[in-house]
């Protein structure tokens, strides 16, 4: 969901940040504990609402097992082609720096501890997935499959509109690629999988290093 902490990249691949960047979100622990409690909440209203449907996370796919953790693992690895495609479409090269601002590329500079990581890289992607993939699919499917991955991949973009630009067409392209991989085999796990490697890959170097 459109929240402070999903996705925020490491600042030492993005670079810094100078105070008269208002655009760069700091990430900090308190505010992940205020953010897990809101997506608890929005989550089990979503889920309420859901159940006049006769939907659960059931029903959306929430199976573990070592197939679909597998398929996750790739999934992850294919997203990180895509961020970099995506990267070098918009700015000629594969390798993030720092823009001339000092900002980094998503807007986000993370000062979350590991035990913050591990807590929001669990509860963020059973947010997300629940609602962008799992819930938004099936309110959407009767329109065919390219009307429900490009609405619900676009959907996924606006509500990381404050990431910026370069947030906003990644989490796109990120919505396409789950999208076609939530439409063929029905399943949110993979989906968790990937999402929350990539909220290690992308916060847990930083935890580590301070």
């Amino acid at each position: 969901m459109g929240n402070h902490l999903s996705h925020a990249p490491q600042t030492h691949a993005q670079g810094i940040v100078h105070p008269d960047n208002k655009d760069v979100i700091q990430l900090k622990n308190g505010d992940t504990v205020f953010t897990v409690i809101i997506q608890l909440l929005t989550l089990g209203i979503t889920l309420w609402i859901g159940r006049i449907r006769g939907w659960s996370l059931a029903t959306f796919g929430f199976r573990a097992s070592l197939k679909w953790t597998g398929l996750g693992v790739i999934l992850f690895f294919a997203f990180r082609v895509v961020s970099h495609l995506v990267h070098f479409l918009m700015t000629g090269s594969f390798y993030t720096a720092a823009d001339p601002h000092g900002g980094s590329a998503f807007l986000r500079v993370s000062h979350l501890t590991v035990p913050f990581v591990i807590l929001i890289a669990i509860v963020n992607p059973v947010f997300e997935e629940a609602i962008e993939s799992g819930y938004f699919f099936h309110v959407l499917q009767r329109r065919g499959p390219w009307l429900t991955i490009f609405a619900a991949a676009l959907f996924r973009g606006f509500l990381h509109v404050t990431m910026g630009l370069n947030g906003f067409v990644t989490m796109f392209a990120m919505g396409l690629l789950y999208g076609f991989v939530y439409w063929r085999w029905r399943q949110l796990w993979p989906l968790i999988i990937a999402h929350s490697l990539q909220m290690f890959y992308a916060l847990l170097p930083q935890a580590l290093a301070t």
